[in-house]
Parts: C-alpha cells; sequence; structure tokens
C-alpha cells in the first residue's frame, strides 16, 4: 500500500517537535543479514544477490547506519538469550528490522516453531516477519521460496522516492517509543520528600537540649554548694579547736598576735573558699556550654578584702575587781601570818614578822589579781574568737551562695540566648524551606500537566505512526 509522503513528513515533524531530536536518517548501507550460528546466513545474502538485492553481513558497531536489516531464525531450534541480545543490537544500528525464518523447506512444522520464536522476540508484533527457504531460491524455485515478498517489502523500504522519509519514520517510532516510556515512568512521588524531612529535622532540634542543660545546670550548682558548704563548716570546726587551744595558753601580751594569727588563717581558708568555688563554676559552666558557644573571656579576678574581724575585747575594771582585791589581800594577809608564825617565837625575829607578813600579803593579793585577770582575759579571747570565726563562716557561706546564684543566673542567661538565637535561626531556616516547598510542589505540578499533555500528544502521534508504519508493512 502506497503512502503519502506528506504524511510521513509531517508526523517526523512532530515527533521531533515531541523529543526535540531530529528523526531524520542520512546515507545508510542497504540491507544487512544477521543471525546466531548455522542459520543460513550466507546462503540468504545469496539469495538477495542472485534477485538484484546486494547483501551485507552485519557486523556490530559498523560506522555507517543501516536502512534495513534482517534477523534470521532458524525453525529447527528455540531462540535464547544469544537471539534476544542480537535483535537488541541490531536495533541501535538499523532504521528498518525484519525477521525472517529460514529453511522451511527442511521442517515441515516450521509454522508452529516460528510462532512460539516470534512470542519470544516480539511478543508486541512490531517486526514484519518472512518464512523463507534459500536453498530452493538458490535452486531456481523464486516462487516457491517466499524470497518474492521478502524482495517486494525491501523494494519499497528502499524506494528511492520515499526512502529518506520511511527510514526517518520508523526512527521516529523507535524514539517516540523512547519517549513515551520516559514519561509513562517518570517518578510521581512528593518532590518536596528531603525538605519535608529537614523541616521536621530544624523544628525538632530547635529546643533540644535546652531542658536538660538548665536543669543539670541548676543540679550542678546545689552540688557545689554542699561540697564547698561542707569544707567551710569542716574547715572553721578545725580552726575554732586551735583557737580554743590557743587561746587557753594566751600570755598577757599575746592577744594582738592570737588575734592576727587567727584573721590570717580565715584569710587563707576564705582564699581557698572562693578558688574552690570558681573552679567548681568553671567545670560547670564548661559542662552546660559544650557543644553550643564559647565561654565569654572573664575579667581579671578582683582581689577580695581582708576578713572582718569584730574588735577585740576591752578589760573592764570594776566591782568585782575591787572585791578580788579585797579577798586577795585578806588572804595574802592570812598566809603571811601563816608563814611568819614560827618566827614570832624567835626573840631577835619578833620585829620583822609584821612587816614581813605585810610584804606577803601585798605578793599574795597582787599574785591572785593578776592569775584573775589572765584567766578572764584567756576567756574572753577565747570567746572572741568563736564569735570571729562563725562570722567569718556565716560570712563565706552567704558568699559561696551568692557567686553561685551569679553563676546559676549568668550560665542559665547565656543557654537561654543561645536557644533563643537558635529558635530565630529555625523559624528563618524552616520559613526559608516552606518556600522552596511550595515552589518544588508548584514546579512538579506543572511539570506533571507538561508531561501528560506530551504524553497524550506522543500516544496520538505513535497511533498514527501505527497505521503508516502498518501501511508500509
Amino acid at each position: 500500500m502506497t503512502v503519502d509522503v506528506q504524511d510521513m513528513r509531517e508526523v517526523i515533524a512532530q515527533v521531533a517537535a515531541l523529543t526535540g531530536r531530529s528523526a531524520a536518517v542520512g546515507d545508510s548501507v542497504d540491507v544487512v543479514v544477521a543471525g546466531i550460528g548455522r542459520v543460513g546466513v550466507t546462503a540468504v545474502m545469496s539469495a538477495l544477490e542472485k534477485a538484484g538485492w546486494p547483501a551485507s553481513e552485519w557486523g556490530p558497531g559498523a560506522a555507517e547506519p543501516v536502512a534495513v536489516a534482517l534477523v534470521i531464525l532458524d525453525p529447527s531450534s528455540g531462540v535464547g538469550s544469544g537471539e534476544l541480545e542480537l535483535l537488541r543490537r541490531v536495533q541501535d544500528d538499523a532504521a528498518v528490522v525484519a525477521l525472517v525464518c529460514n529453511k522451511i523447506d527442511a521442517f515441515w512444522d516450521w509454522p508452529t516453531l516460528l510462532k512460539v520464536n516470534r512470542a519470544l522476540l516480539d511478543p508486541d508484533g512490531r517486526f514484519p516477519i518472512f518464512a523463507v527457504s534459500a536453498a530452493a531460491a538458490l535452486a531456481g524455485h523464486r516462487d516457491e521460496s517466499g524470497f518474492a515478498a521478502l524482495e517486494q517489502w525491501i523494494g519499497e523500504q528502499l524506494d528511492p522516492i520515499s526512502r529518506p522519509e520511511r527510514l526517518a519514520t520508523v526512527a521516529a517510532e523507535r524514539e517516540l517509543g523512547e519517549l513515551i516510556d520516559d514519561l509513562a515512568s517518570r517518578d510521581r512521588a512528593d518532590p518536596a520528600t528531603p525538605m519535608l524531612t529537614e523541616r521536621a529535622a530544624v523544628h525538632a532540634s530547635r529546643d533540644r537540649g535546652r531542658a536538660d542543660r538548665l536543669a543539670a545546670l541548676r543540679g550542678g550548682a546545689g552540688q557545689i554548694r554542699g561540697t564547698v558548704l561542707a569544707e567551710v563548716a569542716g574547715s572553721t570546726r578545725d580552726i575554732a579547736a586551735d583557737a580554743t587551744g590557743r587561746a587557753a595558753e594566751l600570755s598577757r601580751s599575746g592577744a594582738a598576735d592570737f588575734a592576727d594569727h587567727l584573721a590570717a588563717r580565715l584569710d587563707r581558708l576564705r582564699d581557698r573558699i572562693r578558688r574552690r568555688t570558681a573552679d567548681e563554676i568553671g567545670a560547670l559552666e564548661a559542662r552546660t556550654m559544650l557543644g553550643l558557644e564559647d565561654p565569654e573571656p572573664a575579667g581579671p579576678p578582683i582581689p577580695p578584702p581582708p576578713v572582718g574581724m569584730p574588735p577585740l575585747p576591752s578589760q573592764r575594771r570594776g566591782a568585782e575587781e575591787a572585791l578580788l582585791v579585797v579577798f586577795g589581800a585578806s588572804a595574802g594577809l592570812g598566809l603571811g601570818r601563816l608563814v611568819v608564825t614560827p618566827m614570832s617565837a624567835v626573840d631577835t625575829l619578833q620585829w620583822i614578822s609584821m612587816p614581813l607578813t605585810l610584804i606577803l600579803g601585798v605578793v599574795i593579793a597582787t599574785g591572785l589579781v593578776r592569775l584573775r585577770r589572765l584567766s578572764a582575759r584567756r576567756t574572753s579571747m577565747s570567746g572572741w574568737a568563736q564569735t570571729a570565726i562563725a562570722d567569718a563562716r556565716s560570712g563565706l557561706e552567704q558568699e559561696v551562695s551568692r557567686q553561685l546564684l551569679t553563676a546559676e543566673a549568668v550560665i542559665g542567661g547565656r543557654v537561654t540566648r543561645h536557644y533563643e538565637r537558635r529558635a530565630h535561626l529555625a523559624a528563618d531556616r524552616v520559613a526559608e524551606l516552606d518556600r522552596q516547598i511550595r515552589e518544588r510542589r508548584r514546579s512538579a505540578t506543572l511539570a506533571r500537566e507538561t508531561d501528560n499533555t506530551r504524553l497524550a500528544a506522543a500516544i496520538d502521534v505513535r497511533d498514527r505512526i501505527d497505521q503508516i508504519l502498518a501501511d508500509i508493512d
């Protein structure tokens, strides 16, 4: 059946518009023959050449395109992966491919075998198929050999008037099939799925770890407070015990040295507690801020003032001390009289007994007064030391609590500010992802609509090409 060349040109142009590639075919080899094993490739070539159609044996990777390729089948055996691969490679080189069953004169059941082989090689019935006997054609029985139909078909394909259009139509049909398969198999999943996953991850990570860090900060501050205050209590007890012992051995002129020694020990305790608290706070800050921003550089520490000491107790002489003097004098006179009584029996010593009694009384009274004053001084200094230690302990406990509260507020504020900045960045990123998701989905919708339009147009053109190829065949 004659096909209008103009129709072929129209479908070729439509396919080129759909695929974006030209389906035109340039100069090509007329006829090639391909086959596997002893299927009669040489005999078919000889029969075609005898009829005026020179043919060459197909070789993979030919430099020039092929107009018509004949794939020879043997009805004596089934086809396998080798024949399937051969057909696929021949299709890549040739514009038109036909299946040719040879040796039909030798196998009476060749129609059944050919039907089975074609179902494997060409289940859609896209290729023309011929049954021939090369041996009969070479023997001069051309009409009975089946070569007449094959030669007529080859002549139609190689018609010099419509040959370019015929070959281009076949090539266009192949490209159109690839386009339809591509459009029909494209992934229609949501193109924004990766962005949705990232959006969920960004939103989930906005405040991740904030509550745990703040809870760890509060727990760490409480632990530091307990351990440091326990050290303060133990150290002040040791200092108080030492001060009590020193006060019990205090000399009349040792009050100033005793006070200086106690103040020095309290200063050292205060410095040690401050350093330990600072170290513990630094470690707590490092743990809390791990993985976040770098710690802010701290300025040089301000040296603390000396530990405040209460004023030393003053000695007050009152009625009690006057009575002590009277009692001391009385006791001294009695003791003096007891000492000098034996001397009164001696006549020569009677004159000194009274002065000696008075002198001894004064000495003993003076000693008692001084001893009472020293004892009172020691007692007052011991009480003063306990008061000073208690004040220092209270001050240290307040200072430790103040340091920890300040550090907790500062570190907690830095954690809060970090997560606020992260929340702002996360909100900005979520907004950007939302914008990209909308754009991606809008583009995907437009692309799907375009693909569906192209697919519908390609199916229409394929139906038209199928009709043209059916008329050509």
